[in-house]
């Protein structure tokens, strides 16, 4: 590739980049219409910027889906765009990609030692949770690492899962070990589970806490489903495992048939409660 330092329109592959305040490449991400350009791309960019590979890490690679995109440039990567900004860098690029009718591109991301290290908060003494610091689950997915989800919110984030990535819901940790370390394995893999505890002692680039609902959050979310006003109070005593939206599910389900029942509604509510806490 001519030039490859100088933004142009393109046809075979196209450099994104993330760089600090000082101009330090931390973060790349190759587009290309095959993976043998792809490498051949990153090669000629790290050697262009005086970059070693020693460097950086490879977190994701493969083919993506880009049908009707028709291209590829920092306007339309919007979410990569804000995910990096949250972590101070700025996305360039050395041009736009022009796709035509292409349906797929193969993709190469890495990122730098130490940002690899940002992510996975070994940079600070008492890590602050990522879901506390203004990032979103769906800006950490975005950036093509290894994640664990400890979803006590209940909330589905299979719509969240970006182009390549696979998710397991509660692997065993033997079964997971294996995939981690499969040396083949071209894909981030997402792991939600609602105990992060059960894989402690696997090392993970993330992992990201989705806390349980307030007790507010709770009555809101029951009563858009029950369709009157539910009382907060109710659910003060509700222990946090079943604060979440599938417990929302699970009352709301349990008051209907309650009502079904004969019961008044707000008597299957208070019935509901007890049956959830197992009080009855």
């Amino acid at each position: 590739m001519d030039d490859i330092l100088t933004p142009r329109e393109r046809h075979d592959a196209v450099v994104l980049v993330g760089v600090d305040e000082g101009d330090n490449v931390e973060f790349v991400k190759i587009y290309a219409i095959d993976e043998e350009t792809a490498r051949k791309t990153l090669e000629e960019f790290f050697s262009a910027r005086g970059l070693f590979p020693a460097d950086y890490r490879l977190v994701s690679r493969g083919t993506e889906n880009v049908e009707g995109k028709g291209a590829i440039t920092t306007r339309t990567e919007t979410l990569l765009s804000s995910s990096l900004a949250r972590l101070g860098l700025k996305l360039l690029s050395n041009g736009v990609l022009y796709l035509g009718d292409a349906k797929t591109v193969y993709q190469l991301t890495l990122v730098s030692e130490s940002l690899y290290r940002k992510i996975a908060n070994e940079e600070v003494e008492e890590p602050e949770p990522l879901a506390t610091r203004g990032l979103s689950l769906e800006e950490v997915l975005s950036l093509g690492v290894d994640v664990l989800v400890e979803n006590l919110r209940g909330i589905d984030i299979g719509g969240l899962i970006p182009p390549g990535a696979r998710l397991l819901r509660e692997p065993e940790p033997g079964d997971l070990v294996r995939i981690l370390r499969d040396p083949e394995r071209d894909y981030p893999l997402i792991v939600e589970t609602a105990n992060a505890g059960r894989y402690s002692a696997i090392g993970f680039s993330v992992t990201f806490r989705l806390p349980p609902l307030s007790a507010e959050e709770f009555a809101a979310e029951l009563s858009s489903r029950l369709g009157f006003p539910v009382d907060p109070g109710l659910f003060r005593e509700f222990p946090p495992e079943k604060l979440n939206l599938w417990n929302v599910e699970a009352l709301a389900k349990l008051v209907e048939k309650l009502e079904k029942r004969g019961l008044p509604l707000e008597e299957a509510l208070g019935l509901a409660v007890e049956l959830n806490l197992g009080r009855h």
